[in-house]
């Protein structure tokens, strides 16, 4: 009965590692957006001034999946505004104000996500 019991537990631990291997993955990302204004005829006189975020906001941030299998997935983003010049952080000095969710995404039935988080509307525009 010992020898059963002591077969079946290894068999039991070989087969648990396998059936476990998930995939994961975590990017980091980030854009540095600086420019330069020049304005001319301003009282009388030109002014000049960098200008962080001049196109699109300076950010980086944390992006990742991890596979859990059948089709499901748990997903997350951190995502952190901040100004160039003097390192501020910015959306009223909140450290991930930009973005920061989590969720569960199925290949069938779609993602649910719930956090701070970009409305539908960006999400669309950017596919």
């Amino acid at each position: 009965m010992k020898r059963k019991l002591l077969a079946s537990a290894i068999i039991c631990a070989r087969a648990y590692p396998i059936a476990s291997l998930a995939q994961s993955s975590v990017t980091l990302y980030g854009v540095i957006d600086e420019g330069f204004d020049y304005t001319n005829n301003v009282g009388g006189h030109s002014n000049e001034l960098l200008a962080s975020g001049f196109a699109q906001g300076s950010r980086w941030g944390l992006k990742g999946s991890e596979d859990l299998g059948g089709g499901n997935k748990a997903v997350f983003q951190l995502e952190n505004g901040f100004d160039v010049n003097n390192g501020k952080l910015g959306q009223s000095g909140r450290m991930f104000g930009r973005q920061a969710y989590v969720g569960l995404s199925s290949s069938t039935l779609g993602t649910l996500t719930v956090g701070r988080q970009y409305d539908s509307v960006v999400n669309f525009s950017r596919r």
